[in-house]
């Protein structure tokens, strides 16, 4: 059984619900657990930027909620799997938070 706390499952299972798959991999890799996000997450995120159907805004409005959760493991997570988007993902993620977009609201 892994260590993912009841609220993380719950997030989990509500973004699975709502069929957000990829808000659903944000969930996953900022769980409460205190490691590093899963690499079959990150792997995820990095090529939902380059298929056309996901709402690339959309995943940085994710990952900023994330980031203002209270958990610092949430947050830190959140910051570490942003990193790694704007590092490997489409270059639309990059020039999304380069232009502020990533912190409007």
């Amino acid at each position: 059984m892994s260590g993912q706390t009841l609220t993380d499952r719950i997030a989990a299972a509500q973004y699975q619900l709502t069929g957000s798959d990829m808000a659903r991999a944000v969930c996953k890799a900022t769980t409460h657990e205190v490691m590093a996000p899963k690499k079959k997450h990150l792997e995820y995120l990095v090529s939902a930027t380059n298929t056309t159907n996901v709402n690339i805004p959309q995943m940085a409005d994710t990952l900023f909620e994330r980031s203002t959760n209270a958990s610092w493991v949430v947050v830190f997570k959140a910051l570490v799997t942003t990193h790694h988007m704007c590092v490997y993902g489409n270059e639309a993620m990059t020039c999304l938070h380069s232009s502020g977009g990533m912190v409007d609201t």
